[in-house]
């Protein structure tokens, strides 16, 4: 057997035990890095790499070590008084804003061989409501190469989310994949950056056009299935358009194929609704107090339909049933 052959049996073999991994057991292993590897911004690459070789694995490993370890500073925040971004000042405090988190993930990335990028820009998040102002720069995220492509991320917003007490921002870390790799179609509606390449889309828009945008839930809504280039003709046909109260639930295995997208429904109009159901979970309609079934298709019992017709005035709700409850999803106004 001469040495060509030898060396390509043995590139074979060493292919064939390859690991690639679940975004769970990558978050996983981010999570609970070993304490010798989490001193550094290079230590903390070093282990990815001996994990993975994968571009795109490494990124979302990164991703979420920085959302995991790194805490958002409410009192910076809410005091308008920020600490250096510096990626080595963050790890040392293990706490930032934006910008921390922003040039943490970009240094570990590049100390992994990864290109990446931070970007700066205009976010609708923490107390945004449709008709604010939407001037200079209150935010930074990331894009990382892999594939050839650019891939969007926000690990500030993936490490949690704020809410309003008495005044002043409090945080809670709650991890939130859904920031790791958002398609630009969806991303735009909550982040405009400040330079339109960032955009990543083939039709670039103004900062007029991002004000004039719905605001979002971008975390509850996309992955249900929402489609955002439908809601984004929509917004323009309408600028009255509204889109029904999406509710994030960590029940929620299903996806909606087809449904009404419009938050205002007609109780003399007809209306299908039509969800994929990756799990056990019983999926409803709840007019008012009227409980309403889905039908499985007989092509493929995954997929449930529904078609309903006068409805009653009130609320209509999309929904997991329990036996005493049911847990709203999607929920409508029924004039």
């Amino acid at each position: 057997m001469n040495l060509k052959l030898i060396c390509f049996f043995l590139f074979i073999s060493f292919s064939s035990f390859a690991q690639s991994y679940s975004n769970s057991q990558l978050d996983s292993i981010a999570k609970n890095i070993p304490e010798q590897y989490n001193v550094t911004t290079k230590s903390i690459a070093e282990y990815f790499k001996s994990i993975s070789s994968d571009k795109r694995e490494l990124s979302r490993m990164i991703f979420s070590w920085v959302a995991f370890h790194i805490k958002y500073d409410d009192e910076s925040f809410n005091n308008s008084i920020y600490k250096s971004p510096d990626a080595d000042s963050v790890l040392k405090e293990r706490v930032a804003v934006c910008a921390g988190y922003s040039s943490l993930f970009k240094v570990i990335c590049e100390q992994a061989g990864l290109e990446a990028v931070s970007i700066d820009g205009f976010a609708k998040g923490y107390g945004f409501k449709n008709g604010m102002p939407v001037n200079g720069i209150n935010h930074s995220w990331n894009a990382v190469k892999y594939d050839d492509n650019w891939h969007l991320i926000d690990v500030t917003w993936g490490s949690g989310f704020a809410d309003n007490v008495d005044g002043k921002a409090v945080s809670k870390s709650k991890f939130c994949d859904y920031f790791f790799d958002v398609k630009p179609s969806q991303f735009i509606f909550n982040h405009y950056p400040d330079s339109s390449q960032f955009q990543f889309l083939n039709k670039k828009i103004s900062r007029e056009q991002f004000k004039k945008l719905i605001y979002v839930d971008a975390r509850c809504l996309f992955p249900l299935g929402f489609n955002a280039d439908s809601i984004l003709v929509k917004s323009k046909l309408n600028l009255r358009f509204t889109l029904p109260d999406v509710f994030c639930s960590e029940n929620t295995h299903f996806e909606i194929n087809q449904a009404p997208y419009s938050n205002s429904l007609n109780s003399n109009s007809k209306y299908y609704f039509e969800i994929k159901n990756n799990s056990n979970n019983r999926i409803v309609l709840l007019n008012n107090q009227d409980l309403i079934e889905f039908e499985e298709q007989v092509h493929d019992q995954n997929i449930k339909s529904k078609s309903i017709e006068h409805l009653n005035r009130g609320h209509l709700y999309l929904g997991i049933a329990t036996d005493n409850s049911v847990e709203i999803i999607v929920s409508y106004s029924v004039l």
